[in-house]
């Protein structure tokens, strides 16, 4: 079994839909991954990935792992994606779109990624059940997106 490097979570509000991930050298949204987003769950182009998200009512989990090697697949995901992607200043933005971006510290360099999600099923059926609940009952986490990275 291969090692894990190093590991981040943290909370993300699927703004528009959903979220992005991209080096901070590349901070233009690339519309063309909408469309292939929406039909797999996430979609890359090598230097950003776009997630699309099951609702737009509560936070989702988001973990983001290094790994030595390319790690086993996660058990009990509802699926997954694989892609490469560059990080050249060593920094990997998460945007929440028009709520705002941080970042975090990875080695510079190019990886492959796997983007896992889970519970996006359930998420979905409690969005949608609590559309007229006021204030909506919290849910944040149920919906969850692992990204693995491991150098190429």
């Amino acid at each position: 079994m291969t090692q894990r490097l190093s590991e981040y979570r943290t909370f993300v509000m699927p703004d528009y839909g959903g979220f992005d991930l991209y080096d901070a050298d590349f901070d233009v949204r690339d519309d063309g991954l909408i469309k292939p987003a929406r039909a797999r769950g996430a979609a890359g182009n090598g230097r950003e990935i776009c997630v699309v998200c099951a609702q737009t009512r509560f936070k989702v989990e988001l973990v983001i792992e290094t790994w030595a090697a390319q790690p086993d697949l996660l058990d009990g995901c509802d699926g997954y994606q694989e892609m490469q992607m560059e990080i050249p200043t060593g920094l990997l933005v998460i945007s929440e779109r028009t709520r705002g971006a941080r970042d975090i510290s990875l080695p510079k360099g190019e990886y492959f990624s796997r983007i896992s999600f889970f519970g996006r099923d359930t998420a979905r059926q409690l969005a949608d059940k609590e559309l007229s609940t006021d204030p909506p009952i919290d849910h944040d986490g149920m919906e969850r997106y692992i990204l693995q990275m491991w150098r190429a």
